[in-house]
């Protein structure tokens, strides 16, 4: 009875692992299905059998998939073939006979005729005859009991006036654009953008951003007009166009056809000239301008931005107004005139700012003006001044600023009043008779509230601020500002301002030869420093007050945890050197967007929950934990990244633990060129009990024998900290924290 019993549950044991068994098999092979289909597919054509191996691409065209799933392209006679009625007649909407009778097909679209026989290279693009790179095929699809006559894709969408891209999961056609200019008439396949001026993305109605003979054109008048709030006028009888910059006292005149501008009555030549190009589509003409060459002479900076595919703008120079003053006002001792008001803005190690300058003529008066910051409108009050400016107000600034208002008061005070578009950092300083005012856009916060400025170091004569760098110690609630040279004898009769409780201490000393000025503070803060003229400014704050994003980077193990071993090498050495050594290089900025917080910097055992806990912390927005793999077998070899399905729930803009993981797993496989292992789930403790989408990389296997001469590879260890770093950078781009 015992040997019966024993026998049943021996055949239930073995029944269940066998179903496990094909159960993992089942879900195992399924992973290793990607988009690009790899599955046989049994064909017959030319009275011959064939069972096709090769890559089955999906069509997709403007963004929708119109190939059918069982009728992917593929490779015959070394072309991707496709079924011309499910992609060019279906999808592209292409007008498309075919003769059984003669085996002839025609497809017609955007003013092209193809005319092909089946079985033949030769074809005929509108009445010229040509090779083809295969010849249409009529194909049986075995399994599917199917025929259908296939063409090479390639060949007809490039003939037709589409644009054709392959990468290795699908075949993308997107529409090309039809203008004509110069008596040219050419479906546009170059790159189309839109504007993005002073920090605000403008889309285009009237024509996009396109590259013609080297240079970016733009529609004048939308641009001009509509978006930089230029005086913009085209006589269509002359062809002329006058643009007038009032507020820097700047005109440009150009003519359609003539690549002479003339500005300010001096003739400057550019490198093509203004066009008129048509939209054959909408049939209408757009007056259309070389925008460097043109924006150059407006004094605007100007550049195009690749991937984001827009045409930038910025403002070096938003006003300059001026006004005479008689020999009388000049000489008054009680009254301050107000004679110029300027405003510019500029860029400085990532910080943009917007400037002004405001120019009395009584130094002692000018002396005693009050900046001060009421929520989101900073005010400058000018005691016993007159404004002697014409222009009283400007609203065409962009993100930072939407006005600024000159109001002169009964008191016989000017109010200049600036109104943010949030509260916003600023600075100033008042030199001889004039004051110079920075509002900051970096430092600007979404909700309203402000971190004061902390720290105010006094700038050493003819110190440049390139010189200064600095060192976040923040396991130990300090940072260090560093100044290249021996500046303690100056500090010692120009201290450091203090005006933050959260900083308990500054000292001061000289090591090699720097000065390096180490804050105190009473909790784990953030800051930012940045160059304010005659001072080093220095903003502290809560690190979710101070950074856009913030990120915590995690090198495995550490201490004496060793971690996975393999021909002497450590793995807690080899994510160390990664994550933390050569990542620092990226992330040494005095006022970085992305602040990257590591939670050891030392080979120092930290426990898996305080690496979890960090997270919260530091107010980070994400979580990266580095590893390397280890198998008892060394042909396993690869790169696979790791997040938890209990700690998977969206994010800033909707980012995801696990999409986090596929985008970090495909960045390093594509630049490192390991095998891909696949984006995978578990309980990882530093993944699952964390507090933001976290993800944790195994790098490759130490016990590989591919993957072990890269991990110990330098170069290959400073291409993967970069790799990571790119991607981080990449991630907050698509998914912006939103602060």
């Amino acid at each position: 009875m015992r040997q019966c019993v024993c026998r049943k549950q021996k055949k239930r044991i073995l029944f269940i692992l066998l179903a496990f068994s094909f159960i993992f098999s089942f879900a195992f092979a399924k992973n290793q299905v990607s988009a690009a289909s790899t599955k046989k597919v049994k064909i017959k054509y030319n009275g011959k059998t064939y069972t096709n191996k090769s890559k089955k691409l999906t069509v997709k065209y403007n963004n929708k998939t119109i190939t059918n799933s069982s009728y992917k392209a593929l490779v015959i006679k070394g072309s991707y073939m496709v079924p011309y009625t499910d992609v060019f007649k279906k999808g592209l909407k292409a007008t498309c006979t075919y003769k059984k009778k003669t085996k002839k097909l025609t497809i017609k679209k955007n003013g092209v005729t193809i005319k092909m026989t089946v079985g033949k290279k030769t074809a005929y693009v509108n009445g010229k005859k040509v090779k083809l790179p295969a010849a249409p095929l009529s194909v049986r699809y075995v399994s599917k009991k199917k025929t259908k006559i296939l063409v090479p894709i390639g060949f007809i969408a490039k003939k037709l006036h589409f644009t054709y891209r392959k990468t290795s999961t699908r075949i993308v056609l997107e529409d090309t654009f039809h203008i004509a200019y110069d008596d040219v008439d050419t479906y546009y396949s170059g790159v189309r953008g839109s504007i993005y001026y002073n920090h605000v993305n403008y889309d285009l109605s009237t024509m996009p951003v396109l590259k013609i003979d080297g240079s970016m054109y733009c529609p004048a008048e939308e641009v001009l007009s509509q978006i930089l709030k230029l005086k913009y006028n085209y006589n269509a009888s002359t062809g002329t166009i006058t643009i007038d910059h009032e507020e820097l006292m700047i005109e440009v005149i150009a003519q359609i056809g003539s690549d002479v501008l003339s500005v300010n009555g001096t003739e400057v030549t550019m490198s093509t000239p203004v066009r008129i190009i048509r939209d054959v589509n909408k049939k209408k003409d757009v007056v259309c301008i070389p925008a460097a060459a043109v924006l150059k002479q407006l004094n605007y900076k100007r550049s195009w931005n690749k991937t984001q595919k827009y045409y930038q703008i910025q403002s070096q120079s938003f006003f300059s107004w001026n006004a005479e003053l008689t020999e009388q006002e000049k000489n008054t001792t009680d009254t301050n005139y107000i004679y110029a008001f300027a405003s510019d803005y500029s860029e400085s190690d990532g910080t943009g700012s917007i400037n002004f300058s405001i120019t009395g003529s009584q130094k002692d008066i000018m002396s005693t003006a009050t900046v001060v910051r009421d929520n989101v409108t900073i005010t400058v009050t000018l005691p016993n001044s007159q404004y002697k400016l014409e222009k009283n107000s400007f609203e065409n600034f962009g993100e930072i600023i939407k006005k600024v208002d000159v109001v002169t008061n009964s008191d016989q005070s000017v109010t200049i009043s600036l109104t943010c578009v949030q509260t916003s950092e600023f600075s100033y300083v008042i030199q001889e008779n004039t004051l110079l005012l920075n509002v900051f856009y970096n430092y600007s916060q979404k909700d309203g509230t402000s971190t004061d400025y902390s720290l105010t170091i006094p700038k050493p004569k003819g110190f440049s601020f390139d010189k200064v760098s600095n060192q976040d110690l923040y396991a130990s609630k300090k940072f260090k500002v560093i100044l290249q040279g021996d500046y303690v004898d100056f500090y010692q009769s120009n201290p450091v301002v203090i005006s933050n409780n959260a900083i308990t201490g500054v000292s001061v000393e000289k090591v090699n030869n720097t000065t390096e000025i180490t804050v105190n503070t009473s909790t784990l803060c953030g800051y930012k420093i940045y160059d304010d003229s005659q001072n080093i400014s220095v903003l502290v704050g809560a690190p979710k007050d101070i950074y856009k994003s913030i990120i915590v980077l995690d090198a495995g193990h550490g201490g004496s945890d060793p971690g996975a071993q393999h021909n002497g090498t450590n793995e807690k050495d080899i994510t160390y050197k990664i994550i933390y050594t050569l990542m620092q290089k990226h992330t040494s900025s005095n006022a970085p967007d992305i602040k990257v917080y590591w939670t050891r910097t030392t080979d120092t055992f930290i426990s898996l929950a305080k690496r979890a806990a960090f997270a919260k912390s530091v107010g980070a927005d994400a979580f990266i934990s580095l590893h390397m793999n280890s198998a008892s077998n060394s042909s396993a070899n690869g790169t696979e990244v790791y997040y938890s399905v209990s700690n998977n729930s969206s994010s800033f803009s909707g980012i995801t633990s696990k999409k986090m993981a596929t985008m970090f797993k495909n960045k390093l496989v594509n630049t490192l060129g390991t095998k891909s292992r696949g984006t995978k789930t578990a309980g990882y403790y530093v993944i699952k009990h964390n507090t933001v989408p976290a993800i944790l990389i195994e790098l490759g296997f130490l016990s590989g024998n591919k993957d072990y001469s890269n991990l110990v590879n330098s170069a290959f260890q400073e291409k993967a900290a970069n790799a990571i770093y790119e991607q981080i950078v990449a991630m907050f781009q698509s998914y912006p924290t939103g602060r």
